[in-house]
């Protein structure tokens, strides 16, 4: 660095800081520190930065900010952490209500279909004749690869449906 480079320094800067700090500038300072500001630029530009520093830390409402009390906060982190738990331990019992209530529907559905002409009959009070009972024997025939089939779906899609229905809260 050459000597244009260098920035110009004041012996009197570090007092004028202060004075500004200590919030004495420019009531409770002599005539002589106001007369020196007044002549040098360094400690002008001291005084400008300083006081706007001064006024910008005044209007941050750090000070005012309420801060909890830590047993609070705590208590809040404890109770927070607890409810969490209960979450996390609720989703499997979720997922094995979601199951059974696949289960039962696919069960239902199935012994509705296959029990079906039977429930018709005796719901219309007619005699049960052999062709009759035939057909209802070959529509239980008909009905039992659907009732494989629908347990098995509902035993691999309803816990994947619960997953992901549970799994985004």
């Amino acid at each position: 660095m050459n000597a244009k480079d260098q920035l110009p320094e004041c012996a009197h800067e570090r007092e004028v800081l202060d004075l500004v700090l200590s919030d004495r500038w420019p009531d409770r300072c002599d005539a002589e520190t106001l007369a020196h500001v007044a002549e040098c630029e360094v400690c002008a530009d001291v005084v400008a930065v300083a006081l706007a520093m001064r006024d910008d830390q005044a209007l941050q409402p750090i000070a005012s900010a309420p801060v909890p009390d830590a047993t609070l906060v705590w208590w809040r982190a404890q109770l927070r952490a607890h409810e969490d738990a209960g979450r996390k331990a609720a989703r499997p019992i979720a997922m094995v209500q979601g199951i059974g209530i696949g289960i039962a529907g696919i069960a239902a559905l199935s012994l509705g279909r296959t029990f079906w002409p039977w429930i018709r009959e005796f719901g219309t009070g007619l005699s049960a004749s052999a062709g009759s009972v035939m057909s209802a024997t070959a529509a239980a025939a008909i009905a039992a690869p659907w009732l494989t089939l629908g347990v098995v779906v509902s035993v691999i899609a309803a816990p994947v449906a619960v997953y992901f229905a549970l799994g985004r809260e």
